[in-house]
């Protein structure tokens, strides 16, 4: 008992607060593709608070050490956070949605669920696939109220100058970058596949 109270004397009450922050999600998955509102939430207070500064020189370092990630991704999702709200990664954890697409939907999406033909679909795991035919849904119609159509060749030009940017990147990727690249990769091919596209 004796040594427990030692022990709390010589941690210091901010690394005491860092550790209850970061005991709110195991084993620091905090910048995962998945993560929720909650942890992105954690990863603010530690950076607003500086709750960092006991076990890391800066919060740049704080990222690279103790979250394995780098600044620029960890301020991102603080960033989403702050700009879009939980809902959006409360949707992005069960179905794909882009930024973009998020602020597209718009009222439609709310902390509630998705809104679609008059019914809300809670943001919650067992509606995965009713939500993932929502968002469909809303993106389809937001693209039928487009005022001026693109064709197809738009679309080609568009994966050209992307193929372009890769075959001569601005710098050297990051390894999570290459995940995400490694799942947009999934995604296009799964698009192509919807459109009879097929490649090994």
């Amino acid at each position: 008992m004796n040594d427990e109270l030692q022990l709390l004397e010589v941690v210091p009450e901010k690394a005491l607060n860092l550790n209850r922050w970061l005991g709110r999600h195991e084993a620091l998955e905090l910048v995962a593709r998945s993560c929720s509102s909650a942890d992105v939430g954690c990863l603010k207070q530690i950076r607003d608070k500086k709750l960092y500064t006991e076990v890391a020189r800066n919060w740049d370092s704080f990222c690279h050490i103790d979250l394995k990630s780098s600044r620029r991704k960890v301020d991102t999702l603080i960033r989403k956070l702050d700009e879009l709200g939980p809902a959006y990664f409360e949707l992005s954890r069960l179905t794909y949605v882009s930024p973009d697409d998020f602020k597209q939907l718009g009222p439609a999406v709310t902390s509630e669920g998705v809104q679609v033909d008059g019914e809300t679909i809670a943001l919650k795991p067992e509606n995965r696939d009713k939500l993932q035919a929502a968002v469909k849904a809303l993106r389809k119609s937001r693209r039928k109220s487009d005022a001026a159509p693109k064709s197809f060749r738009s679309v080609l030009d568009a994966c050209e100058a992307l193929v372009a940017q890769l075959e001569n990147p601005p710098s050297e990727p990051e390894p999570e970058d290459k995940l995400d690249l490694a799942d947009v990769m999934l995604r296009m091919r799964d698009a192509c596949a919807g459109l009879g596209v097929f490649w090994r």
